[in-house]
């Protein structure tokens, strides 16, 4: 069985991949692109990510970021 989410382009692919590989029954998480898939060793090496992984951590050291609540995990995976 196949979960196709469509994300922004800013979007936080490694926050992403660790909520997803953390949720029991997840086998593997793959990125695509206009028919090209991306493993996350491409991704995880690309120069791309590493300034993402830059940013993220300098918004963090900065005080910039957001706590996730409970009911925002819900909305996000659509819990009633």
């Amino acid at each position: 069985m196949e979960l196709t989410i469509q994300l922004e382009d800013h979007a936080d692919l490694a926050f992403i991949k660790k909520l997803l590989t953390q949720i029991k029954g997840i086998k593997s998480v793959q990125v695509s692109e206009e028919d090209k898939t991306y493993s996350w060793e491409e991704i995880e090496n690309s120069e791309y990510f590493g300034k993402v992984m830059e940013q993220s951590e300098g918004d963090y050291k900065n005080g910039n970021y957001q706590e996730l609540t409970d009911d925002l995990l819900d909305q996000i995976f659509d819990k009633k």
